[in-house]
């Protein structure tokens, strides 16, 4: 399972954004980075266009921003290489699995219940 930092890229730093969506393989996924540095060296090498923003989620942003398009997207890749390079391996985990391991840790990251996630 991936580890924070998470970085997700957007059109838009809005509330209610959904992340970029991208086709490995003729599969859809949604691509996961471990640092802005590798999401913007990805931006950089890819011809998506020039108004994209990588964005560090919380956790919890980040189950948001992957049910947003559960529905469109079954898949999550991790730390994508720069595209054009031949022959190269892309990590991919299925969305929905990422999102419940995420759903499950998150009593984890907040011990005492003082967090956004815990009671009062």
């Amino acid at each position: 399972m991936p580890r924070p930092p998470y970085v997700l890229v957007f059109e838009e730093v809005v509330p209610g954004a959904r992340p970029l969506a991208i086709l490995v393989d003729d599969r859809g996924a949604v691509p996961l980075f471990g640092s802005e540095t590798r999401a913007r060296d990805f931006l950089a090498s890819a011809d998506i266009g020039t108004d994209l923003e990588p964005v560090e989620v919380s956790s919890a942003g980040l189950i948001r921003a992957l049910e947003s398009v559960a529905d469109e997207v079954e898949y999550v890749a991790l730390d994508p290489p720069p595209p054009g390079g031949s022959g190269m391996r892309v990590r991919m985990g299925s969305l929905r699995e990422l999102v419940e391991a995420l759903e499950t840790s998150r009593g984890e990251d907040d011990l005492f219940g003082l967090g956004s996630g815990g009671p009062g």
